[in-house]
This record gives C-alpha cells, structure tokens and sequence, in this order.
C-alpha cells in the first residue's frame, strides 16, 4: 500500500577536501518512490553551495549542482514537478562547511512510497 513518508537530514555538509555527501532517502528494495517536495535550508550566516543528487547503481542524475542558496534561507527544488525513484535509488546531498564538524544545510524530502 502506498505511503506518504520523508527522508530528512539536518548534517549536511563537510570539508571540501574530503567530500562526504549524507544519505537523505533511500528507495525500498523492491519498491518505487515518488518525490513529491525537495527543500533545503542554509543553516550558516553564509550563502553557499548545495548539491543534490539521485545515485542509481553509481550514476549520479543531478537535482542540482552547486546551487548558492542566501544564508538562513530555504529553496525548495521540486517545483510542481514530480521524480520517480526506481528501489535502491538514494537521494544525496553535500555542501562545504563553514568551520570543522559543523554542517552547512538541512535537507527535507517528501515521498510517496510503494507505488
């Protein structure tokens, strides 16, 4: 039966010279996924970059890739558009960090699930 849910992450964020993109939702096996609502909030006194993306297997199809988000400010990146996640897809996000250990971004999907 299909389910409303959410993946949500509030540590987005790490040191340039060594990436660590958080995992924000991961498709179920055997299932597929819709998103419905994608929204990222910078949580610095900074604008910076987020990115976005859906790893498939190891291909990277990019929601949005370096995108400057103002600081203390909220973009949501779905529009009215709706993505389709196939089972085992993960939604990604990273961004760089403005001091050590501490994240830049927060990062809320919305997906319908098992459908």
């Amino acid at each position: 039966m299909a389910t409303f849910t959410r993946g949500a992450s509030a540590s987005v964020g790490s040191p340039s010279s060594v990436p660590a993109p958080v995992s924000v939702y991961t498709t179920p096996a055997l299932k597929k996924s819709v998103i419905t609502g994608l929204t990222v909030t910078n949580t610095t006194a900074f604008e910076l970059p987020v990115s976005i993306w859906i790893d498939s297997a190891g291909t990277l199809y990019y929601i949005g890739k370096d995108l400057r988000v103002p600081a203390g400010q909220s973009e949501r990146l779905t529009g009215s558009e709706k993505m389709v996640l196939l089972a085992g897809d993960i939604v990604k996000a990273d961004a760089p960090q403005t001091a050590p250990g501490v994240p830049s971004f927060s990062v809320v999907v919305s997906v319908y699930e098992d459908v």
